[in-house]
């Protein structure tokens, strides 16, 4: 037997071992509110070894099982914030990026109450569940508001790092006295108009107001004073020079709220869903009538589709890679007239990474669309994508359980598609 095939068929034989498993309409996922900090009183970790792992001698076993099952995203937190404690006493203690990822956790873990009810909001209004929402955004910036990063061209913003057409898109629905409230003019979202590129003369200007602080806590007020003389020669020729201004400037000063930042990210995953997601997966995995999620949470669930809904994980997938995940997941089942077999959320990890035929001597996987069109993706986009729908899901996992897995072997490459993945024939 060909190796392509042992790999596949013990590939297989987990996949589906993980599938009976686990009860889909009642997975090991955390209620909305235990997912982020409550704010209880800290542990001292002050005279600990390792902030990360180490507990207090003064700390029982059961204490410890307690913080770890009960108040894990609080315990989180307080050791993040034990490291930017120490980094403050004595500088260069630990990496920019441990540093970076601390200031996240952390700033992710301020104003709770907020942030959950935009969540609720957005997913009781347009039938997201709050756990994929919420994995989403803390795969995104860990629920922080990071300010305006780079991030290949994209210079995104706030808790959903949304770019400044996404923005555009959402802004634009809003009433138009709220639109005006908040500075943005009628203008366009297409490329033309508005690429996303057009933040950079205001990134520039703002890099150099932040004194001391890192670029990823980049604030509004360090883009206070920007004036269109500023950066409108920095723009490519158009006739909508002050719109672009106004809408760049309404952008930068408003993408990192909390609510509209919440809105905004179900909006554009929720366009996704409607345009692009099956309907075989859109109408699967539903509550029947009389029937929702077990788990007694703060509020009640107030969404149809089950906390973990393979339709809204391809939405994210789709945000984080493009609408053609859902042509590569019907190609790696060989679906045909859109007659989709049962996927849940591991068959959508399991085909992001496995779907496409490496192209001997590239870096890309070749795969058809139910029509025979002809596609192709870059290894590191299929390796990546899927790492970040098994993160999404980690995320709200209950402490000690385990739900999925990144599937790559040896980590998410620039270049070069690893052996193991070479040998693939792409289908199930």
């Amino acid at each position: 037997m060909k190796k392509h095939v042992l790999l596949s068929i013990s590939f297989c034989l987990y996949s589906y071992a993980a599938f009976s498993a686990q009860s889909w309409d009642n997975p090991a996922v955390l209620c909305p509110e235990e997912i982020l900090p409550s704010g209880i009183t800290c542990p001292d970790f002050s005279r600990v070894e390792n902030p990360y792992t180490d507990y207090p001698d003064s700390m029982n076993k059961e204490e410890m099982n307690n913080w770890k099952n009960n108040k894990s995203a609080d315990l989180r937190l307080c050791r993040n914030a034990e490291v930017l404690r120490r980094e403050e006493v004595k500088t260069g203690s630990f990496s920019k990026a441990t540093l970076e990822s601390a200031w996240m956790v952390v700033d992710g873990g301020k104003q709770v109450k907020e942030k959950l009810a935009a969540i609720e909001a957005a997913s009781s209004k347009l039938g997201i569940p709050p756990q994929v929402l919420i994995g989403a955004m803390k795969q995104e910036s860990m629920l922080s508001s990071l300010g305006v990063s780079p991030d290949g061209g994209n210079y995104s913003c706030g808790m959903s790092q949304l770019n400044i057409q996404e923005w555009c898109l959402s802004m634009n629905k809003l009433p138009e006295a709220q639109r005006i409230a908040l500075g943005w003019p009628a203008i366009s979202c297409e490329a033309d108009v508005l690429p996303t590129d057009l933040v950079k003369p205001f990134y520039d200007i703002a890099i150099k107001n932040l004194g001391t602080r890192p670029s990823y806590q980049l604030a509004s007020e360090d883009f206070k004073g920007i004036t269109p003389k500023d950066v409108i020669s920095s723009f490519p020729n158009s006739n909508n020079q002050e719109k672009r201004f106004q809408a760049v400037a309404s952008f930068v000063n408003n993408c990192q709220d909390i609510s509209l930042s919440v809105q905004f990210k179900a909006q554009t995953l929720k366009a996704l869903f409607d345009n692009f997601v099956p309907k075989a997966l859109k109408e699967a995995e539903l509550y029947s009538e009389g029937k929702t999620f077990p788990r007694t949470c703060k509020n009640a669930y107030s969404t149809k589709a089950y906390p973990l809904h393979t339709g809204w994980l391809l939405a994210v997938a789709m945000y984080n890679a493009g609408p053609q995940q859902a042509k590569l997941l019907s190609h790696y089942y060989q679906v045909k007239n859109n007659n989709y077999p049962a996927i849940n959320p591991l068959g959508l990890i399991e085909a992001l990474h496995w779907g496409g035929k490496w192209k001997k001597d590239t870096d890309f996987l070749l795969f058809k669309d139910q029509d025979g069109n002809k596609l192709t993706q870059r290894w590191f986009k299929s390796c990546i994508v899927q790492r970040h729908v098994a993160r999404v899901i980690q995320h709200v996992t209950i402490p000690n359980e385990s739900i999925a897995k990144s599937l790559d072997q040896e980590g998410c490459k620039l270049t070069g598609v690893p052996v193991y993945r070479q040998i693939s024939s792409g289908v199930k």
